[in-house]
């Protein structure tokens, strides 16, 4: 007989094309994880993968069992939520991931919402690829990130927002959003940076090699407050977005803040969650969530320059219970 804990690590292996690969995305040992997939060409009598091409490929046989599987799965999933949601009006416990800056932003007000449809609630909070990890190991239930994980089946994903990059100098250094500024920049000033194996630090590092800015000296951190505390304290400038510059306004008197140079570049944030196994509850955060962006956090960003509203691009989610933007 099949059990769907098998079948779940035959879509990992079916998906990533390596057993490597799948165990690390299970969070399994390589060893147990083909085990399973051996055990289960035993108990169908047929070959499934073909091991011999890298990446790995589906038989015949493996690709029928790939179809309806993925069905079967999604229905569980639906089951447990419908039985689940018929059989108390919350749910036992939820885990919910944020990166920061979303956290710091708007974390507190949705965390409200969530302890209306949840007993108990954790909450996961860092970098995307820690947030991703984790959900890929069952850790958390959904997160809100900049990684989509579009090359994963059986999910939903509800995008937030979208937001432009921004150029951030000590106010002694005089910028004004082009290109000359950015080189000026790169050439005579030290980068306050993300580490590049974060989200953010790689995307950012990609736009200034496209652009043929490369700093003579750079300083790596963590997180966006310890970055925009190293601008205001003149040790040198950055790239972030309006949602972590958020994190650092106590210190915004003693920056200048500009778009970066045309061409601009954007951060997506994205809430993803495994398809049916809250029914409709994800896509009413999603929606509870864009309208606190829209109502609480824009506002804010408009009080520290009016521009910077512009910079942020707020989807709203009809359905949801939460009013259309007009």
């Amino acid at each position: 007989m099949i059990d769907l804990r098998t079948l779940n690590v035959f879509m990992a292996v079916s998906g990533c094309g390596s057993f490597t690969l799948a165990a690390e995305r299970l969070g399994r040992t390589q060893s147990a994880v083909s085990q399973a997939i051996r055990q289960l060409e035993e108990d169908l009598g047929v070959v499934l993968i073909d091991r011999v091409p890298r990446p790995m490929a589906l038989t015949p046989s493996g690709s029928i069992l790939r179809e309806h599987a993925h069905r079967l799965i999604q229905d569980a999933e639906t089951l447990a939520a419908t039985v689940r949601d018929c059989g108390r009006a919350k749910v036992r416990e939820m885990r919910i991931g944020f990166v920061d800056s979303f956290g710091a932003a708007v974390g507190p007000a949705l965390m409200k919402v969530l302890l209306d449809h949840a007993a108990g609630l954790t909450v996961w909070s860092g970098l995307t690829s820690n947030l991703t990890d984790a959900f890929l190991q069952r850790k958390v239930d959904m997160i809100i990130a900049n990684d989509a994980l579009d090359d994963m089946d059986g999910l939903d994903r509800y995008e937030l927002m979208t937001e432009s990059y921004l150029l951030l100098a000590p106010a002694a250094i005089a910028i004004d959003g082009t290109e000359a500024s950015l080189a000026m920049l790169a050439r005579d000033h030290p980068m306050i940076r993300y580490r590049t194996q974060s989200f953010l630090g790689g995307q950012i590092e990609r736009q200034l090699h496209r652009r043929n800015a490369h700093p003579t000296r750079r300083v790596s951190v963590d997180t966006s407050d310890s970055l925009i505390a190293m601008v205001a304290a003149g040790i040198g400038w950055t790239c972030t977005t309006p949602l972590c510059l958020l994190q650092g306004r106590s210190y915004l008197s003693k920056i200048n803040v500009v778009p970066f140079p045309a061409p601009r570049f954007f951060r997506r944030l994205i809430l993803v969650s495994r398809s049916g196994e809250f029914t409709d509850l994800p896509r009413r955060l999603a929606g509870i969530a864009s309208h606190i962006l829209e109502t609480e956090v824009l506002p804010e960003l408009g009080h520290l320059a009016p521009w910077l509203g512009d910079a942020i691009a707020i989807n709203a989610w009809p359905g949801s219970g939460v009013p259309d933007r007009c």
